[in-house]
């Protein structure tokens, strides 16, 4: 093939990629949409590629040093860092986490049914038929039903350690939902349907032995946070997995390359709230405090979690004041 043709062949990409490069230079990626963010990357791949056979077929040739000054310029935007990285923070939580869990609506209703209606329906077959606990509990926690005592309590001197080794357990089980999600979300679906089933199987299990208060009195204080968050990063995996299954007019990795970017918001931003659910589960859960408490510390973390989620950096009403 001649340099004439080839350029004729790839004009069109390499102009595409100009025009983006343009607007992306006039001020950062955020200029962009999502969509025209992985079209720049999909042409400045393939802008490498032509520079490479145009070093190889035309070394020295217009179309080798055009072609090396758009690859140089498409560097320094496409891997271009920088900024006040506490203005990106802020921009982060203030801005992209909050619409992020908004625009997720549709894969937190899902994962949050999955996860509840399997806990609802388990809390009544094991209320009536309390041997049916055997197949979703650990023998020994029956066994300590059986005798009317819970398996929650932690020694004074253990919380510490505790409280760290929920957090780490936790976080570990955000992160395996989240890449559970790129196996077209089934494993996700299972993890949600199976921790349903055991909250609401060992709820009706003390519930029919009488000592369900206890129960509840142990994770009222962190359960309302912990589990938002659990049904969070469950829709995070649901929705990498629908954009496999349903990937629209994109293709399957342009979509998963989205959705992923969406679930890692959740995932990177939620984490922390893991530890301040870990503390309070490994040291105020099971301490002798009252349930009062403990049940004002799960209403006001459950309500500062949706309220900062549902309302922070949500678009400004327009003043109306000029047209009166």
């Amino acid at each position: 093939m001649r340099a004439e043709d080839f350029v004729a062949l790839r004009r069109a990409d390499w102009n595409r990629l100009e025009n983006l490069l343009a607007h992306a230079g006039a001020a950062h990626l955020n200029a962009l949409t999502p969509a025209q963010v992985l079209t720049m990357a999909q042409l400045y791949r393939r802008a490498t590629a032509d520079l490479a056979r145009a070093q190889r077929d035309w070394p020295g040739e217009p179309v080798h040093r055009y072609l090396n000054g758009l690859v140089a310029r498409g560097h320094g935007i496409v891997y271009r860092r920088g900024g006040n990285i506490l203005k990106r923070i802020r921009e982060f939580y203030v801005e992209t986490l909050p619409r992020t869990y908004r625009q997720a609506w549709p894969y937190l209703l899902a994962a949050g049914a999955l996860m509840f209606v399997p806990a609802f329906i388990s809390f009544f077959v094991v209320l009536a038929h309390p041997e049916a606990a055997y197949a979703i509990a650990d023998p020994r926690i029956i066994d300590q039903v059986h005798h009317h005592q819970l398996w929650t309590h932690i020694p004074p001197d253990e919380r510490v350690q505790a409280g760290g080794l929920i957090m780490v357990n936790n976080i570990y089980v955000s992160m395996v939902a989240f890449a559970l999600g790129v196996a077209f979300g089934l494993p996700v679906l299972w993890v949600m349907i199976s921790n349903g089933i055991s909250l609401g199987g060992l709820f009706g299990l003390t519930t029919a032995y009488g000592i369900s208060g206890g129960l509840l009195d142990f994770v009222v204080g962190h359960g309302v946070l912990e589990l938002s968050i659990v049904v969070a990063q469950g829709a995070g995996g649901l929705l990498m997995g629908w954009a496999l299954v349903s990937p629209g007019n994109r293709t399957r990795a342009d979509a998963l390359v989205l959705a992923a970017r969406r679930a890692f918001t959740l995932l990177l931003g939620l984490a922390p709230l893991l530890v301040v659910a870990g503390t309070i589960e490994g040291n105020i859960s099971p301490s002798g405090a009252p349930f009062p408490l403990k049940l004002s510390i799960g209403l006001v973390t459950g309500t500062l979690f949706y309220s900062y989620l549902i309302f922070t950096g949500r678009p400004r009403p327009l003043n109306q004041g000029a047209l009166t």
